[in-house]
């Protein structure tokens, strides 16, 4: 499925690119379309098992956050049994926004990846339309006052629903849902942090239905591109969160989905 060339050129790829909002799953697609020349039903399920390793990355680096979840787990349930009120609003949030990312989300992947008639070039020019759109999304989310600090069940909603659309290449899972928690009003440190929280559920459900939909053939080298994308994330996370704080990548979302709209034309 993969060299050993572009497993390492695509774990490095993702392992720099998911942490910021300009897709990663966008980036490494556009690199095997036009590069390494796959189709876009070939590459799909190569960028969702690389977000594998960034899910390790993510797990590592927010530990903490993932022990006191697990923790938390029995005496959730135990309230839920017994109907006394919610005191982990955080699992709710992430429980809600899983599921309804599958369900949005596994669709949107078996539509893309049965596009077998789609040309490289018009899933250069999609992925670019989606990635314009990223941009001036988080144009818009920049622009709110941010205030809010733990999510209710409507933010699991909106967030969920936000994330499943991120199955489609050029659609950011960071960028969109970092967004979706600012439109909703969160602390931008908080939306970054619940953000990379949910894409460790998420990225388990979309392996998990990729691989029961057999589109995915796990061999040495897919490991190696998995192995790099964990030692990149792991790696760059920190800087990288800090620099998404502060600079502008809807400027770069959108010139970079210019640039891929343009390449449809020539």
């Amino acid at each position: 499925m993969l060299t050993v060339f572009e497993a390492v050129i695509l774990g490095i790829v993702q392992g720099v690119a998911e942490w910021l909002p300009i897709s990663s799953e966008g980036m490494t697609s556009l690199l095997m379309i036009n590069v390494f020349g796959k189709t876009l039903a070939e590459a799909l399920p190569i960028s969702i098992w690389l977000h594998t390793g960034t899910l390790l990355s993510a797990a590592i680096y927010f530990r903490k956050d993932v022990t006191e979840i697990l923790k938390d787990i029995p005496q959730y349930v135990k309230n839920l049994s017994s109907g006394a009120s919610e005191e982990q609003p955080v699992i709710t949030f992430l429980i809600v926004s899983t599921m309804l990312t599958g369900l949005i989300g596994l669709p949107l992947i078996i539509l893309a990846t049965g596009a077998e008639d789609i040309s490289g070039k018009m899933a250069t020019a999609f992925i670019g339309l989606l990635l314009i759109f990223t941009g001036v999304l988080q144009i818009s989310a920049s622009k709110k006052m941010t205030r809010k600090e733990q999510p209710s069940l409507s933010d699991s909603l909106v967030t969920g629903i936000a994330q499943g659309f991120a199955a489609l290449p050029g659609v950011s899972r960071s960028g969109i849902t970092v967004s979706s928690l600012l439109l909703r009003n969160f602390d931008a440190s908080q939306a970054l942090k619940l953000s990379f929280l949910m894409s460790i559920p998420a990225v388990l459900v979309a392996d998990v239905g990729v691989a029961a939909m057999g589109m995915l053939t796990i061999d040495a080298n897919s490991l190696l591109a998995l192995l790099f994308a964990f030692v990149f994330g792991i790696v760059t996370i920190d800087a990288f969160i800090k620099i998404a704080r502060k600079f502008d990548f809807a400027i770069f979302c959108i010139a970079l989905g210019l640039l891929s709209l343009l390449a449809y034309f020539l």
